[in-house]
């Protein structure tokens, strides 16, 4: 008997189970006869006349992963779907780990060019997983990046070229219907439903329907949505080198402040400086009208940047003295000032700048006025100013302060250590160590910070951490 023979013997009275586990265990322990096998029996896609659904559920699959994450299910749309666990959430990291299976079993698909079915995984993953996500769960969003995975498979399988022309068109129509869903608002990590929308425009007629969709939103999607949807638009058109049409709709909508940069940068390409001024001027106003102080900032700044272009000095410290004075950037304009400043100038400019400094912030003070004054050797005025802002300030400004004012500082620190010493705290303990440390580089202060600590060891000999931070100040 043949080998062949013998082959087909063995073969016709073999069980398909002992067949699969004598494949399985081969393949693993030999990797030639396992790409041998993938190859020649890959998913490979099906004809038309024979494609059959997809065997696999994968919706119940996704669902199923929220409810087996610890045993937990989603509190998402379809609450009560798995009862006896609803109201409980789900572990993040438990559920795309099933997930992640699934989009490795796409990538499989793709590499042996069953895209159909790798679309499908594709599209329930992005279906279904809004379906039961909640962010209160996905503190690291685990699951919204299995979510973005599996738009980035769409994607770019779209951009390889892998998918044929009917493909896209059923994807297009897929996605027509999905981008209305309001599920899939803030799934998406670092990616997007709306990702896929530019590589729809090359299908037959699909271009327009891109656009319609994106005229839906213009139209009647929320105020924050507009201005990105004008500008999708934009982008789209001018792709297409519809540039007549672009150009419509930039004037159209040029009250949104980054439609009316495109424009601006257009002009500036071209040097058009005194269309460019009028457009910013008009942009300045209309963002003052609505009151939009950081809109208004931004668009000076422009036009800030055309002057100096044009070299034009006095629209140059108009716009410097504006900037300055929205309390913006303060010392960025202040050094703009004293360079564009005539010296002969300079005297009065800064009385300006004194007076219409704002050297309040969210969190403190700005150091920008006190440096001034050290710059110029302002001393009085540093002195005043540090003991208005208190302790901390006069501890940053001492080296400037202790020439002309050592005696008065020493003697705030006096006052400081002795107030701190009556707090009974761990942190006023240290800072009762670390002011009188600091006395201790004044002249001729010695014979008193070793009286105060005398005295506190005696007054405070019951608090063992104050004594503790006391041994720090070595006399």
């Amino acid at each position: 008997m043949s080998h062949n023979e013998m082959l087909n013997d063995i073969l016709s009275h073999t069980s398909k189970e002992k067949l699969d586990k004598f494949i399985k265990e081969y393949a693993e322990n030999d990797t030639a006869f396992k790409t041998a096998f993938l190859a020649q029996f890959s998913p490979k896609p099906k004809s038309n006349k024979t494609k059959k659904k997809p065997e696999e559920d994968y919706a119940t699959i996704i669902g199923k992963a929220f409810s087996k994450g610890s045993g937990r299910s989603s509190r998402g749309r379809y609450r009560g779907y798995y009862d006896d666990f609803d109201d409980y959430g789900f572990d993040a990291g438990e559920v795309s780990t099933e997930l992640e299976k699934l989009l490795d079993k796409a990538r499989y698909f793709i590499e042996y060019d069953n895209t159909d079915e790798a679309i499908h995984i594709a599209k329930e993953l992005i279906e279904t997983i809004p379906e039961h996500w909640d962010e209160n769960f996905d503190y690291e969003g685990d699951v919204q990046v299995i979510y973005d995975q599996a738009i980035d498979i769409l994607e770019e399988m779209m951009e390889e070229g892998k998918l044929s022309e009917e493909q896209k068109e059923s994807l297009l129509s897929w996605y027509e219907k999905e981008i209305d869903d309001s599920k899939h608002e803030y799934v998406g990590l670092n990616t997007s439903l709306g990702a896929l929308e530019s590589h729809f425009s090359t299908v037959e007629g699909g271009l327009d329907r891109i656009l319609h969709l994106i005229e839906q939103r213009i139209t009647g999607g929320r105020d924050y949505e507009k201005e990105r949807a004008v500008l999708e638009k934009i982008t789209l058109l001018e792709d297409h080198h519809l540039d007549a049409e672009a150009d419509k709709t930039i004037e159209e909508f040029l009250y949104y402040p980054e439609v009316r940069k495109i424009k601006l940068q257009r002009l500036l390409e071209d040097k058009q400086y005194g269309d460019a001024i009028q457009l910013l001027d008009e942009g300045l106003k209309i963002a003052e009208k609505q009151q939009h102080g950081g809109t208004s900032y931004a668009w000076r700044e422009k036009l800030l940047s055309v002057y100096e272009q044009l070299n034009d000095h006095k629209k140059i410290m108009q716009l410097t003295k504006e900037q300055f004075t929205s309390g913006k950037e303060q010392q960025k304009h202040y050094q703009s000032l004293k360079r564009i400043t005539p010296k002969e100038e300079w005297p009065e400019m800064l009385v300006w700048i004194l007076m219409n400094l704002d050297d309040r912030r969210y969190m403190g003070y700005s150091d920008l006025k006190p440096d001034i004054y050290v710059e110029h050797e302002m001393w009085g005025d540093l002195w005043r100013l540090c003991r208005e802002r208190g302790i901390e300030t006069i501890k940053k400004y001492e080296k400037y302060l202790r020439p002309h004012y050592g005696k008065e500082v020493f003697n705030i620190y006096h006052l400081y250590v002795q107030q701190q010493a009556t707090i009974t705290d761990k942190e006023a303990y240290k800072r009762v160590a670390d002011m009188l440390i600091r006395m201790k580089s004044f002249e001729d202060s010695s014979a008193i910070v070793k009286q105060l600590v005398t005295q506190y060891r005696q007054t405070y000999k019951r608090r063992p951490y104050m004594m503790e931070q006391l041994n720090r100040v070595k006399m």
